[in-house]
């Protein structure tokens, strides 16, 4: 079995170690989404040169009050390889000495990181934020040792660092924001671990996304090990329903944990109907009443800009103002852990383990459907930045829709994208199956397609070169053949996959 290794961030290393050797004092903020790999990026650019390794001082902000965190503090101090370091344990005792020491520590040359720094909003915690800002500004414009925050909360990273009012605004000198490991990193994961089948790709992508801890979980777990037809089952098993997965409780204790009443009920609804619009959300929740409509926008609100958890959607040329806007849930781990990781969690509670499979497997079908449409969107953008591919973008949208109320006149199109120099648009049509691209499917995706062109939206690309393309996991030599035959073009995953 290949060993885990640390795998992409090869842009983001690269300025880091640029930060740490230029020589001048350094207030770098990492932020990214809870175990995207900010502290493994920081573990692992030490692991590369022994000497920040031996200069770095690491801690884990609690969330709890200024006696636990400077308690945290002190045992970071003791744990350090250096005498400076140590000598400032008895000399810390509360916000004051701390940030004090994070000054001394920076003016001997070394490195301090402080994980999970979001945390510093807290009422109990927030005074720390003043004594910093005293260190920074001293330590603005000297030599030598630098001040890492790490957070995963952007609205409360914003609060700390971003805002006017904030003691902190203005101080920091770079800043790193982690995303999701794109399609080619995946694929340097799924080639060393001899993943070679792409419904296996679509599975670990629609729960995982790009989030390496949890594909390390997956390696840990022994999921890459697996048959490819028993993936799905497996993955269900190993990484949530038995009693030693290490995921089971993830989602409730990270995602959910701020979260109370109201917004886990909005969250379990639209886990549960994937793109339902406004008005579908006001009857499940509001009904009629004006006053609790307010409250439940406020409620989208504070989930969708706060927490990230929901994202609106528009469909293509559609204003922000838009009736015909949807709800999804934006974090696949949290989509398929509400629609069908914690439902099979709670089957298994009570019957054996087989009949909580039978009953997760086609919800995780119906999960995997939608996770494919948002891959193939995403592999539209990431091959068109990269140079890579047959398709160009000037623009790509989510696909269109309408809201008729003759449900004979309904529009759907799944990708729209758009090439404005060459004046070609790609209209795509996925299927988690290539055998579900049947005559009485590609006859809907052609109405749908005219119908599109006839509207004011549509007549904007009028003229235009028409592309149809379907998209699935994988194709056959023989469906391929065959959707040619009919004037579709085909791509699959294993396409996608021979580009990087």
């Amino acid at each position: 079995m290949t060993d885990w290794s640390f795998y992409g961030r090869g842009t983001q290393l690269d300025d880091l170690k640029s930060l740490v050797h230029r020589g001048n004092w350094f207030f770098c903020r990492v932020q990214g989404r809870r175990r995207i790999g900010k502290t493994a990026l920081l573990k692992h650019l030490a692991t590369l040169d022994g000497d920040l390794m031996a200069r770095l001082v690491y801690m884990q902000v609690p969330d709890s009050d200024q006696f636990d965190v400077v308690a945290t503090f002190k045992a970071a101090l003791g744990q350090s390889d250096q005498q400076v370091a140590r000598d400032l344990v008895p000399k810390v005792d509360d916000f004051a000495s701390m940030a004090a020491a994070i000054g001394t520590l920076c003016r001997a040359g070394m490195v301090v990181v402080l994980d999970e720094f979001q945390y510093f909003t807290r009422a109990a915690l927030r005074a720390f934020n003043s004594f910093l800002q005293a260190q920074v500004d001293i330590l603005r414009g000297t030599k030598g040792g630098g001040l890492f925050v790490l957070g995963s909360i952007h609205s409360e990273m914003e609060a700390l660092l971003d805002d006017k009012g904030a003691p902190l605004y203005g101080r920091l000198t770079s800043q790193q924001h982690l995303n999701h490991w794109d399609f080619e990193d995946l694929m340097v994961v799924y080639k060393a671990h001899g993943l070679e089948d792409p419904y296996e790709w679509l599975s670990l992508w629609s729960f995982f996304e790009g989030v390496p801890k949890f594909y390390r979980d997956c390696y840990e777990q022994g999921l890459f090990d697996v048959e490819p037809a028993a993936c799905q089952a497996e993955l269900l098993k190993r990484m949530f329903l038995m009693s030693s997965s290490p995921l089971t409780e993830e989602a409730d204790t990270w995602f959910l944990r701020e979260i109370r009443g109201r917004g886990v009920s909005i969250l379990n609804f639209l886990a549960q109907n994937p793109g339902c619009t406004n008005g579908e959300v006001n009857a499940a929740f509001a009904g009629k009443d004006e006053k609790d409509k307010k409250a439940l926008a406020a409620y989208l609100g504070t989930l969708a800009n706060h927490y990230g958890l929901v994202e609106r959607q528009l469909p293509v040329f559609s204003d922000s103002t838009s009736r015909n806007a949807r709800y999804y849930i934006a974090d696949n781990f949290l989509q398929g852990w509400l629609a069908v990781a914690k439902p099979a969690r709670d089957v298994v509670r009570l019957k054996p383990m087989d009949r909580a499979i039978e009953y997760a497997l086609p919800r995780m079908n119906t999960h995997e459907g939608h996770a494919f449409e948002k891959l193939i969107r995403q592999l539209h953008i990431e091959c068109s930045q990269k140079g890579k591919g047959d398709f160009s973008l000037t623009d790509i949208n989510l696909g269109f829709w309408n809201r008729p109320r003759d449900a004979s006149r309904n529009i759907e199109i799944d990708v729209v994208a758009m090439d404005g120099d060459t004046k070609t648009v790609r209209f795509g049509s996925c299927k988690r199956s290539a055998s579900a691209h049947t005559p009485g499917a590609l006859a809907e995706f052609d109405r749908h397609i005219e119908a599109f062109l006839g509207t004011k939206e549509g007549k904007r690309v009028l003229g235009w070169n028409v592309q149809k393309v379907c998209f699935s996991p994988k194709f056959t030599a023989g469906e391929r053949a065959a959707l040619r035959a009919r004037g579709y073009g085909t791509r699959d995953l294993l396409d996608y996959a021979r580009l990087f």
